[in-house]
C-alpha cells in the first residue's frame, strides 16, 4: 500500500471552507463526500484562515491522505515547526476507509518527514482520553504523555510527545553497513559472513529476525519494525560495535529511517543494493539450509522491484558478483 499526503493550495482550502464543490478542481484526487461534508468543514475553515495569514504553513498543514490513488482521509501538521522545533500531528480517516491501516501509515509518513526536517526536535499528538485506537497507535510509535489540555471543540485531550531530534550515534571507529535486496539475493549470507569474521564486535541487525520472530508484525508503512531496527542498530553502535543491517527494507517503508541512521552515524557508513533477477534468487535459495522452509512460489510473491532508496547513495551489486566477491568488496570499502 502506497500512502501519501497531498498538500492543498490556499484556493482549495478556501473552497473547501466555503463548502464549494469547486474545491475538487484543485485536488489531485477525487474528493469523497466525507471530505466535502460537515465533519471536515471546521478543519478546512481553520486551515484556510491560517494559510491566508501565514503562507509558509501551506506546505505543512492538513492535506488529503491518498492510498493507492484513492482519497481516504485528511492529515497534516497543525502548523510549520515553531521556534523550539516542535510539530503537532493531526489525522482523520474517512469512516468508509477505516480499519485498513491508513492511520498507521499516514502517521508514519508524518514522522518520517519530521525526523528529516531541519531543526525539528519534537512531535506532539493531542488525543482524547476515550479515543483508545488513536492512543494505542501513537503509543506504539513511542509517544509518551507529557500533559493534558482542554480543547475548545473536543474537550479534554491528552498531550503526548515523541523526540525526533538528530542524535550522533557511534564513534569515528565504528562501521555501519546496510545491505538491501529481495529474498534470495544473498544479503543474509553476506551479513552472516561479516559477523562470523568479527563475532565479538559486529552486530547483525536482521529485518527478518526482528520483524517476523521478535515482533511478529506485518511489514507495513508506519509499522513498529522500522523503529526496532533503528534502535537496535543505534544501541550497538553507541556501545562501540560495528553493525550490518540487512533485509528487503522496502524503500517507501524504511528509507527515511535508514537515511536518519546514516546521517547520525559518526563513523563510516556504506549502503548496498543487491540487484538480482528472480531466476537467480531461486537458484541461490536452492543452495541454502532454509530451502525446505519455502519455495519458488513464495519467493515470487515476495519478489518486487527494489529501486534505489533516495538519499542513501547505495552501491548496486548485480548477479555477476558472487557472495565471496560481494563480501570482499564490502570489507574493502569499510575496513572490516
Amino acid at each position: 500500500m502506497s500512502v501519501t499526503i497531498e498538500q492543498l493550495p490556499l484556493a482549495a482550502l478556501e473552497a473547501l471552507a466555503a463548502g464549494d464543490a469547486a474545491a475538487a478542481a484543485h485536488s489531485p484526487v477525487l474528493l469523497t463526500p466525507w471530505l466535502l461534508g460537515t465533519d471536515c468543514l471546521g478543519t478546512w475553515r481553520r486551515r484556510a484562515t491560517q494559510v491566508a495569514a501565514t503562507p509558509a504553513d501551506e506546505a505543512w498543514v492538513t492535506g488529503i491522505v491518498v492510498a493507492d490513488g484513492v482519497a481516504v482521509g485528511r492529515a497534516g501538521f497543525h502548523a510549520g515547526p515553531d521556534t523550539e522545533g516542535t510539530l503537532e500531528v493531526g489525522y482523520a480517516i474517512d469512516p468508509v476507509h477505516r480499519r485498513r491501516g491508513h492511520a498507521r501509515a499516514v502517521l508514519g509518513v508524518m514522522l518520517d518527514r519530521a525526523r528529516e526536517a531541519p531543526g525539528v526536535r519534537r512531535v506532539l499528538a493531542s488525543v482524547g482520553p476515550c479515543n483508545a485506537p488513536s492512543l494505542a497507535l501513537v503509543r506504539s510509535r513511542g509517544f509518551v504523555q507529557i500533559g493534558e489540555v482542554m480543547d475548545d471543540e473536543d474537550g479534554l485531550e491528552l498531550v503526548l510527545a515523541l523526540d525526533v531530534a538528530p542524535r550522533p550515534v557511534g564513534t569515528e571507529t565504528t562501521r555501519l553497513v546496510v545491505v538491501r535486496g529481495n529474498s534470495g539475493s544473498g544479503k543474509s549470507t553476506v551479513a552472516r559472513a561479516l559477523q562470523a569474521a568479527r563475532p565479538r564486535d559486529l552486530a547483525w541487525v536482521s529485518q527478518d529476525l526482528l520483524r517476523r520472530e521478535v515482533l511478529r508484525v506485518h511489514d507495513v508503512r508506519g509499522g513498529v519494525a522500522a523503529d526496532l531496527i533503528d534502535r537496535t542498530a543505534r544501541f550497538a553502535l553507541d556501545r562501540g560495535g560495528h553493525v550490518v543491517v540487512d533485509g528487503i527494507l522496502w524503500a517507501p517503508t524504511y528509507a527515511a529511517m535508514l537515511r536518519c541512521l546514516v546521517r547520525d552515524h559518526v563513523g563510516v557508513s556504506r549502503t548496498y543494493l543487491l540487484d538480482v533477477p528472480f531466476e537467480e534468487t531461486v537458484r541461490r535459495h536452492a543452495t541454502k539450509p532454509v530451502v525446505g522452509d519455502f519455495g519458488a512460489d513464495q519467493l515470487r510473491e515476495w519478489h518486487h522491484p527494489t529501486p534505489l532508496a533516495p538519499g542513501l547513495e547505495e552501491s548496486v551489486i548485480g548477479p555477476e558478483s558472487s557472495a565471496e566477491q560481494t563480501l570482499a568488496r564490502i570489507r574493502a570499502d569499510t575496513g572490516l
